[in-house]
């Protein structure tokens, strides 16, 4: 097998390559890639709490919490009564909304860039592949749990 037919090390590097080129867009506004999810996250599920922001953006609570805290910090989202008494709920501010369209917008920029090189009708199968990488990651994951192994 060679470097080029594995399918996790290909994944990986278009990743990072997308990351550089919407990184190159997004620097001149201070955010960063995960902003958006975030916004984007909060936007679409008000009320949502920090550990379903963590795992939005694959990672945990503490990773939501810093990233909700930075959007906080620039008056984008606020925190109020969450699903319970024990949580907050993140909601967004119209700023963030009017930001979010901003950043929005450079993400299509990228997207445009990513999929130049792709015939009509790729970028539809790509997503569909990809989703279905995904869904056997999640399968995997919940068999391991199922019998009582930690997903790593």
């Amino acid at each position: 097998m060679k470097l080029d037919e594995i399918v996790g090390y290909r994944l990986d590097m278009a990743r990072c390559a997308m990351l550089r080129s919407l990184h190159r867009l997004l620097d001149e506004t201070g955010f960063r890639p995960a902003d958006t999810t975030a916004l984007l996250l909060i936007k679409d599920n008000p009320g949502c709490d920090q550990a379903e922001l963590g795992r939005a953006l694959a990672g945990n609570r503490s990773v939501g919490m810093k990233v909700a805290s930075r959007l906080e910090a620039r008056g984008l989202l606020v925190r109020d009564k969450g699903r319970d008494r024990r949580s907050k709920g993140l909601f967004i501010t119209p700023a963030g909304e009017a930001r979010l369209d901003e950043l929005l917008r450079l993400h299509a920029q990228s997207e445009e860039r990513l999929a130049a090189e792709l015939e009509p009708g790729e970028r539809e199968t790509l997503l569909g592949l990809l989703g279905k990488i995904e869904q056997a990651v999640l399968r995997e994951e919940a068999d391991l749990s199922a019998s009582g192994k930690e997903a790593a």
